[in-house]
């Protein structure tokens, strides 16, 4: 008599933090690609992290003189409702955090003593429905201003 081989599945192991952090990608983020994408179909041209100005920006349109952060709220800790902090290795995270912060104004007023235009534009803001082409509007009136910072 031949018994039936039983068949179990496999549970993996969970993932560990710092595998999961590994597979976070600094560049070519999905909200990026947005960005860049629809500012392309509106007729602006631009570069791709100019490392040599500081904070090696996401894009660089050179026409205008602006520079366009697309941050992420987790990483900047920009404060809305993607922005948490991990509850274990506390005292990590936060030095971490504050590093990224102090750092992130540190760039702003690097670039704005070279004389560029900065915009910001936050990953919450991409994630509403509908809400791209408000963002993208807001942004395309922005570079084409003379206005010296936003927000979005």
């Amino acid at each position: 008599m031949l018994q039936k081989s039983s068949k179990r599945k496999k549970k993996r192991a969970p993932l560990s933090r710092s595998q999961m952090m590994q597979a976070v990608h600094s560049k070519n983020t999905k909200p990026e690609v947005i960005v860049r994408r629809e500012l392309f179909k509106r007729g602006f041209r631009y570069r791709l992290y100019r490392k040599d100005l500081p904070g090696t920006p996401d894009l660089f349109i050179l026409k205008y003189n602006v520079i366009v952060f697309i941050n992420g709220c987790f990483w900047h800790q920009h404060g809305c409702k993607l922005t948490t902090r991990p509850k274990s290795n506390k005292t990590f995270w936060n030095h971490k955090f504050d590093s990224n912060i102090a750092r992130d104004i540190k760039t702003l007023h690097s670039l704005n003593l070279l004389g560029y235009r900065v915009a910001i534009v936050w990953e919450c803001s991409l994630n509403a429905a509908g809400s791209v082409s408000q963002v993208l509007e807001r942004l395309a009136d922005f570079i084409a201003s003379d206005e010296e910072q936003i927000e979005i």
